[in-house]
């Protein structure tokens, strides 16, 4: 062999292994989703973490899960997590330990959000001003974002640099009236139904417990925790449209 072929070669071999190297910040950060918990005391439901989680990585994407203060909150409804899903948190267990702080994310880093339910965010995350931020700013850059249950309590508040309300005239869902007990009529500062509908939203929703997502442009909402898995799948599909970066 030529000494001048063997170098090209030698060259262009290391070329591929720089581009392949699971190190490369940017090769991640085009597939990295953020998951945004609730720091609150009354807690984030784990199913609706762990099944996203697992049908979004199965597709290639990787995930960050970020808090207020970085406080690793509440898990809550363990006793309703499927076999799948307990091996799913032994795995990730360490990773919800350690959020991320809410102040530091840097959205350009990502290229969706999803926030799952779970009492929590009724208290925490609804006119937060980081979470109102980070989903302005990624809505605003043509990216997703998708929450569950009473995770849409987070983009509530949400207002776009033209000041207008990010949910105002869209079409959404979320925990229905018809789902909500006692505890949280006597609690909640608002009913998660209630408030969309008096901002303007078009509020749909199914049988109680029965899943069913809303999809609005880049805005993805689902009614409960059986729509945490289809609210997933849906938001893989609009990732991977052409129209989306």
């Amino acid at each position: 062999m030529h000494p001048n072929t063997f170098y090209r070669l030698l060259l262009a071999s290391f070329v591929v292994l720089i581009t392949l190297s699971p190190g490369r910040s940017h090769a991640d950060d085009k597939q990295r989703v953020l998951f945004i918990l609730s720091a609150h005391e009354h807690g984030y439901w784990l199913p609706e973490v762990l099944s996203p989680y697992e049908i979004l990585t199965t597709a290639g994407y990787t995930i960050d899960f970020a808090s207020p203060g970085a406080d690793p909150g509440v898990q809550a409804g363990g006793e309703q997590m499927t076999a799948a899903e307990r091996q799913t948190l032994q795995r990730i267990d360490d990773q919800l330990s350690r959020p991320l702080d809410l102040a530091n994310v840097q959205t350009d880093r990502y290229v969706a959000l999803y926030v799952p339910g779970g009492a929590g965010p009724m208290f925490d995350l609804f006119d937060h001003p980081h979470v109102n931020r980070i989903t302005a700013d990624l809505y605003e850059s043509g990216k997703p974002v998708a929450a569950a249950c009473h995770g849409p309590a987070a983009f509530a508040a949400v207002r776009l640099s033209d000041g207008s309300l990010l949910v105002q005239g869209k079409q959404v869902t979320a925990k229905s009236n018809a789902e909500e007990g006692d505890w949280a009529r006597e609690n909640y500062p608002f009913l998660l139904e209630d408030k969309l509908r008096s901002l303007n939203t078009t509020f749909s929703a199914t049988d109680p417990y029965e899943p069913w997502v809303v999809q609005d442009g880049l805005l993805l909402t689902g009614q409960n925790p059986a729509s945490a898995a289809p609210l997933a799948h849906a938001l893989i599909q609009t990732l991977q449209s052409p129209t989306v970066d």
